[in-house]
């Protein structure tokens, strides 16, 4: 799909620009269209440009999507019509492209659309599981149910993303603060030192002047490390471009030492977590399938998962389908082969989404208990070296000059 810049006027006559993904221009046109805004341009945005749009606009993080739901669901509890809910919560939102967002949605349901096809007009903002969850809630009559239970399920996605946030932050910071330590003393210190030895006629051995040399390759390329956002941002657009490399991060990611722990519990955590929501909702198991493998965000998993569906859609049992893909861990399909054979998977799954989450955090507070003497080891080792290759020739000189 293609993204495309528009500037258009509501119908209070406020004029604003946005960005909108469709197939081609008169796709983009007709949704913009159904939005009862008047366009006033629209234009195609470079495909080389497009993962970083996509990147800075259209999204909103789960803490809104939990608000909104969670809200919505209340008030329809309450007895109060979808669309004066949809009124109050947007007058409420604080995010302008959202609360734009919502009032479209209001104007659509009072034009007789049907509240999930006006939210599957925002692809950006609302996910597949929100508009699918949303359509069986309308066919069921349950629809703040629904809401109540994509609201609980965002929360715990969450909480998932804070435990992988929490996991890597102090690594980050230790590194970097490390790693910073490291690079002022080869840039800054350590030739000022050897400068003054070489003034002093002192002969300067070779892992000191190596060290040196490390340090002056820093100076040279210094004003390299500001563009290293960019780069990140580079090499993340061409990964998802390419199969291949988001196949070797996901590879890398469940073998690398420390990661692997982080990654692989999420993946786990969030295919129980999404299983079981969809169980509950009583979405078809191959649909369910689909949709997971979406959302789990690996493509080792995905592939799993896909080929797992694959067996199960011609009578496999789920258990032994996923068996099969020697991808997840024996809990899971252990229990998985109890929920479906005593009726309660979604139980089952929503236990192993509790202990996979559970054990995200606990690894989470050991590895920042690894992590400290690790980088104080790293420091100690450099700093040794450093002082072992400035002292050796200092106690040569003194040496010479006591005899």
């Amino acid at each position: 799909m293609s993204i495309f810049v528009y500037k258009a006027i509501s119908e209070e006559g406020k004029v604003f620009k946005g960005f909108i993904k469709a197939e081609n221009y008169g796709s983009a046109l007709n949704l913009l269209e159904m939005k009862n805004i008047y366009v006033l341009s629209l234009s195609k945005i470079p495909d080389i440009l497009s993962p970083f749009v996509s990147l800075f606009s259209g999204r909103i993080k789960n803490i809104h999507l939990i608000e909104f739901t969670r809200n919505l669901s209340i008030m329809l509890k309450a007895g109060i019509p979808l669309t004066t809910a949809l009124t109050d919560i947007a007058e409420n939102i604080t995010r302008e492209n959202f609360k734009r967002v919502i009032s479209d949605i209001k104007l659509m349901v009072e034009n007789g659309m049907p509240f999930n096809e006006a939210i599957s007009l925002y692809k950006d903002f609302f996910p597949p599981i929100v508009q699918y969850l949303i359509k069986i809630g309308e066919e069921t009559g349950r629809l703040d149910k629904s809401l109540e239970e994509i609201s609980d399920y965002f929360q715990r996605i969450e909480d998932l993303r804070t435990a992988i946030k929490r996991s890597l932050i102090y690594p980050a910071f230790a590194t970097v603060v490390s790693l910073s330590a490291v690079v002022f003393w080869l840039v800054y210190v350590l030739p000022q030192i050897v400068n003054a030895m070489k003034g002093m006629g002192i002969k300067i051995p070779f892992l000191t002047q190596l060290l040196v040399q490390i340090g002056i390759i820093f100076q040279n390329f210094f004003y390299l490390l500001p563009l290293l956002p960019f780069v990140f941002l580079i090499l993340r657009a061409l990964t998802k471009k390419s199969d291949r490399l988001r196949w070797i991060r996901d590879f890398l990611s469940f073998k690398l030492p420390i990661i692997k722990h982080i990654f692989y519990n999420r993946a786990v955590a969030l295919f129980s977590e999404q299983m079981r929501i969809l169980t509950v909702s009583g979405v078809p198991i191959d649909t369910a399938m689909d949709m997971t493998a979406e959302v789990v965000n690996n493509e080792i998993m995905k592939k799993a998962i896909i080929n797992a569906k694959e067996k199960i859609v011609t009578g496999e049992r789920i258990s032994l389908s996923l068996k099969e893909q020697k991808v997840f861990p024996s809990m899971v399909i252990r229990l998985i082969d109890i929920g479906e054979t005593s009726g309660n998977l979604d139980e089952q799954l929503g236990f192993l989404n509790n202990y996979y989450t559970s054990r995200l955090h606990e690894y989470s507070v050991r590895l920042g208990k690894i992590i400290e003497p690790v980088m104080i080891s790293f420091i100690g080792l450099f700093f040794a070296i450093v002082f072992i290759s400035l002292l050796g020739p200092l106690y040569d000189l003194i040496s010479n000059l006591g005899r």
